[in-house]
């Protein structure tokens, strides 16, 4: 017990001295952004891994966000380019200049506004579905819907169906989307980005920008 609390607390003030670090190298604002861009243009990435957390990317610019590590700066990491970033904030990226956009795991992390609905869709009642939720006494489909938002801590924002996700793929000027199986489509890396094992509570999706 004593080891866990001391390792948090480590933890803690890392995670203070990373942020504390990056905001005195003034790499939360615009003026990094633009030095995010130069770097990225000349190493000519154009594609992104968004939500990567280990599955590190060899040709891509892989992306996670966690608060308590060094913020704004791209690290190679064995041949691969990781950068600790909120993509909710403007995008250190060129219009137009990325050819893939990559993320497993990922979109139901983000919350959704106003316009979407989703469709609780039957394989909720799949056997294995209910053996892996974590709130062991959910019965009903709509119980179990809500344990599996909250099967990793809260940290689940919504769950989509095809028809939602389509729509707001859309909505931001994608088009031909399409539903795919799990190494369907013209994504390179999709056996490294979409490991075998979790086809059953996993929707690939594919978008082309209009």
């Amino acid at each position: 017990m004593a080891i866990n609390k001391w390792e948090k607390r480590f933890k803690k003030i890392n995670g203070f001295w990373n942020q504390a670090y990056s905001c005195f190298l003034l790499r939360y604002t615009r003026f990094n952004i633009k030095r995010l861009r130069r770097q990225i243009d000349r190493a000519n990435i154009d594609r992104l891994h968004v939500g990567c957390g280990n599955v590190l990317l060899k040709g891509w610019l892989n992306i996670l966000y966690e608060k308590r590590q060094e913020y704004g700066k791209i690290h190679p990491n064995n041949g691969a380019l990781r950068l600790n970033y909120n993509l909710l904030k403007p995008w250190p990226i060129e219009n137009n200049s990325l050819e893939f956009i990559a993320g497993s795991h990922f979109i139901e992390h983000l919350d959704l506004n106003d316009g979407i609905k989703f469709l609780e869709e039957a394989f909720f009642n799949h056997k294995l579905i209910r053996e892996w939720c974590a709130f062991k006494k959910a019965e009903t489909p709509g119980e179990i819907f809500i344990a599996k938002a909250y099967d990793s801590g809260g940290s689940h924002k919504w769950f989509f169906d095809f028809d939602s996700l389509k729509h707001i793929l859309e909505s931001a000027g994608f088009g031909k989307v399409r539903k795919c199986g799990r190494l369907e489509g013209a994504v390179p890396d999709l056996g490294t980005i979409e490991p075998p094992g979790r086809e059953l509570e996993t929707l690939y999706v594919e978008a082309v920008k209009s």
